[in-house]
C-alpha cells in the first residue's frame, strides 16, 4: 500500500493505523530520514515498510518514484494520495514552473497514477483526499469555494494574480474539487478491471499541520484553539480520520462506496460541479499534456 504524504498529520496516523492491521507499506516521502525513523517506528511487529523518495511538486521526482516501483515489480494494490500543500496567498510555484497547490494535490498524483493504474490487479484501490471546503460557505467553515475555470489556467495563471488576498485559499478548495473529480475519472476507466477509487473527506483536523504555511499569528491561533476546533460537528481529530480513511481503503465493507464521495464511512453528494464529465477529463488528460510537455523540456530553475 502506497501512502504519499506519510510522515506528518493524517498520512502518518494512517500509516500507523494501517502497520497495526498487519499491512505492507510504502511510504512515499520527501523526506527520506524522516520516513525511515517513522519506518523504524512502525515495524516492530514485523511488517515490511519501504521508504520511497517523492516529492509531487517535483514532476522529474514523481517519475523517478514511479519508474522505480516498475523496475522493482512493485505494484501496489492500494494507493492513498494523501499528500497536499495549503499556501495561505501569495502565488508559488512548484520546480516545473506550476502553480504549486495545483501541481502537488493534483498533478503530481495524476502522474504517479497514471502508469500504475494499468497494471494494478482487480480489488486494488485509489483513494484521493477531497474537502468540504471544495463547496464552500458554512459546511466549509467559512472557506471560500472552488473556483474553476480550465486545468491548464489553473496550473498557470497569471503572475501577479489580480486580487490575491483569499487566492491561497480558493487554490486549496478548488485542487479539493479536482481530487473529487479525479476520483471519479479513475472509477469510471477502470471499474471494468476491478480497480476501484473513491474520494474521502477527512473533515477539518485541527492537529494536523496543514497550516504549517499560514502566517505565524495563524499558526499560533489555529493551535491554541485546536482542542475547541476538533469538537464542532464536521470536524475530528487526526485519529478518528485515520481510521477511516484506512478502513475505507482496506474493508470489503467499504466496496459499495467506490465511485462516490465519503465522509466518515458514509456517502455524500459533492457539488454539481465535480460530476461534470468535461471537468474530471479535463483535471487528468491536461495534467498529462503539460507535464509531459515539461519533463521532456527538462528541469526548470528552482523558484525562490
Amino acid at each position: 500500500m502506497v501512502i504519499t504524504g506519510a510522515t506528518s498529520g493524517l498520512g502518518r496516523e494512517t500509516a500507523r493505523v494501517l502497520a497495526s492491521q498487519r499491512f505492507p507499506l510504502i511510504l512515499a516521502v520527501r523526506d527520506v530520514a524522516r520516513g525511515r525513523h517513522l519506518a523504524d517506528a512502525l515495524s516492530g511487529n514485523g511488517i515490511a515498510i519501504d521508504v520511497r523518495q517523492l516529492n509531487l511538486a517535483d514532476l522529474s521526482s514523481v517519475r523517478s518514484f514511479t519508474d522505480g516501483l516498475l523496475r522493482d515489480g512493485v505494484i501496489p494494490r492500494t494507493i492513498i494520495c494523501n499528500a497536499g500543500v495549503q499556501t495561505f496567498d501569495r502565488l508559488q510555484r512548484s520546480v516545473d514552473a506550476f502553480e504549486l497547490t495545483m501541481a502537488t494535490n493534483v498533478m503530481g498524483h495524476v502522474i504517479l497514477l497514471e502508469p500504475l493504474l494499468k497494471r494494478m490487479a482487480p480489488g486494488s484501490r485509489v483513494i484521493t483526499l477531497g474537502s468540504q471546503t471544495h463547496r464552500g460557505g458554512l459546511r466549509a467553515f467559512g472557506f471560500p469555494g472552488a473556483r474553476w475555470s480550465s486545468m491548464g489556467e489553473l496550473l498557470s495563471p497569471p503572475d501577479p494574480e489580480p486580487n490575491a488576498k483569499d487566492n491561497g485559499l480558493v487554490r486549496y478548495s478548488t485542487s479539493k474539487l479536482a481530487c473529487i473529480a479525479m476520483a471519479y475519472q479513475i472509477d469510471q476507466t477502470c471499474r471494468s478491471r476491478d480497480v476501484r477509487a473513491a474520494s474521502f473527506d477527512p473533515g477539518l483536523m485541527p492537529d494536523t499541520g496543514l497550516a504549517r504555511n499560514y502566517p505565524r499569528i495563524v499558526q499560533k491561533i489555529y493551535s491554541t484553539l485546536a482542542p475547541l476546533i476538533a469538537r464542532i460537528p464536521g470536524a475530528n481529530l487526526v485519529k478518528t480520520s485515520a481510521e477511516n480513511l484506512a478502513w475505507l481503503a482496506t474493508s470489503p465493507d467499504a466496496e459499495p462506496l467506490m465511485g462516490r464521495y465519503v465522509a466518515g464511512r458514509k456517502s455524500r453528494k459533492s457539488s454539481p460541479l465535480s460530476y461534470v464529465p468535461d471537468l474530471r477529463q479535463d483535471t487528468w488528460q491536461t495534467s498529462l499534456e503539460r507535464a509531459g510537455a515539461a519533463l521532456e523540456n527538462g528541469p526548470k530553475e528552482r523558484p525562490d
